[in-house]
């Protein structure tokens, strides 16, 4: 089990069975609330998870988010490219770490027939947008 997925999954664990997320995404994904949990006051106390679906060959805009992110692919492909690293596939199963303000150039879907979903833990201090867009040229 790698690194990335051993944090994925100790992050869900620790957050299992929170309900009333909301949020939203920054394409043309579905993003569906799936828990939330407002933690003691301190930065990182507000906890999200997000079930975000793409269609086939549908892909999210680049951006950031204010808090450390926690991903697992629940189903399908996902490719994502992080800061200018290069960009990475994750099948179902597999999960990615994406600290504060990261910048994520690339979310996308590369099948042409199959939808792929993923959960998403986003902590944040409750105030600041979950997602902040890129500007085109950066």
């Amino acid at each position: 089990m790698n690194h990335s997925f051993r944090v994925a999954a100790l992050a869900l664990a620790l957050f299992s069975g929170l309900a009333n997320a909301h949020g939203g995404g920054a394409g043309d994904e579905t993003v569906t609330p799936v828990a939330h949990a407002q933690l003691p006051a301190a930065v990182g106390s507000d906890a999200k998870a997000l079930r975000v679906e793409f269609a086939p060959g549908a892909t999210s805009r680049p951006h950031t988010h204010p808090g450390p992110v926690f991903v697992v692919v629940v189903s399908g492909v996902v490719e994502s490219q992080l800061d200018n690293a290069p960009v990475q596939t994750y099948k179902a199963g597999d999960a990615w770490y994406e600290a504060p303000g990261q910048e994520h150039r690339v979310t996308r879907n590369p099948s042409k027939n199959k939808p792929a979903v993923l959960v998403a833990w986003l902590l944040s201090d409750g105030k600041a947008p979950l997602v902040k867009p890129l500007a085109p040229d950066q």
